[in-house]
């Protein structure tokens, strides 16, 4: 029995060298875990949703192209705009989109602010009224014609100020490009709708926001709901 007492010993040794190196993989795939998910585009988003709540502006601007958003955005209202008007004849639409390339700096400038400022302070710019853009003051006045702030005005007409985040519904990533598929709940309205973010890799693995891939899809979802919903009250 005795001379079995260094094999026993060495034995003992050997199981205990395995475990510590199953522990050590273990917590190396649990890094490497990480590191991969900080890679994805999941991540990029709760970035940004960190960053809103934060009011961190650098952090925000870092993984969203405002500026490009912004343009994207008013290029889809401005031809929305134009489907919606089909009575005009091709000499008044090109004096409209004319007029559309004069002002488009300027309108997504301030949508560019409007942003900023959001992210900074958690509200909009008050209207020249004095009335913050998005408190119960601005809703008791739907009559009113639209002015001030576009970012608002944007926000009244797909009503994304009343949609809930559900989930991340599904991410295609293709080379240095993703489309995030967010799923978005009314509850008012009992509607789900689609977003579909294009995002593209920064040089450190994380991603950045460019575009609202079907801005004008969803837009059109929100408001046929909005006629559907009338007509059952």
């Amino acid at each position: 029995m005795e001379e079995m007492a260094p094999y026993e010993a060495g034995n003992g040794r050997n199981k205990k060298f395995i475990a510590i190196a199953i522990v050590i993989l273990l917590v190396i795939c649990g890094i490497g875990g990480y590191l991969y998910y900080k890679r994805t585009p999941a991540y990029s988003m709760q970035l940004i949703q960190e960053s809103v709540k934060e009011h961190n502006w650098e952090k925000f601007s870092r993984h969203v192209d405002t500026k490009n958003l912004a343009d994207a955005a008013f290029d889809d209202i401005i031809e929305i705009s134009m489907e919606e008007r089909g009575d005009l004849d091709e000499h008044t639409k090109a004096l409209a989109m004319s007029f559309v390339k004069l002002v488009k700096p300027n309108i997504t400038s301030l949508l560019e602010s409007a942003v900023k400022e959001y992210v900074e302070t958690g509200e909009f710019k008050k209207d020249e009224t004095g009335n913050a853009k998005n408190n119960s003051t601005t809703q008791n006045k739907k009559a009113a014609p639209k002015k001030g702030n576009p970012a608002d005005n944007l926000l009244q007409d797909t009503k994304a100020d009343k949609l809930k985040f559900s989930s991340i519904k599904s991410t295609e990533e293709s080379d240095s490009t993703a489309i995030v598929t967010l799923e978005l709940r009314d509850e008012a309205a009992s509607a789900n709708y689609e977003l579909k973010i294009r995002m593209i890799q920064l040089e450190d693995g994380t991603w950045k926001v460019s575009k609202i891939d079907n801005l004008k899809e969803f837009y059109k979802a929100v408001k046929e709901n909005e006629k559907q919903h009338k007509k059952a009250a």
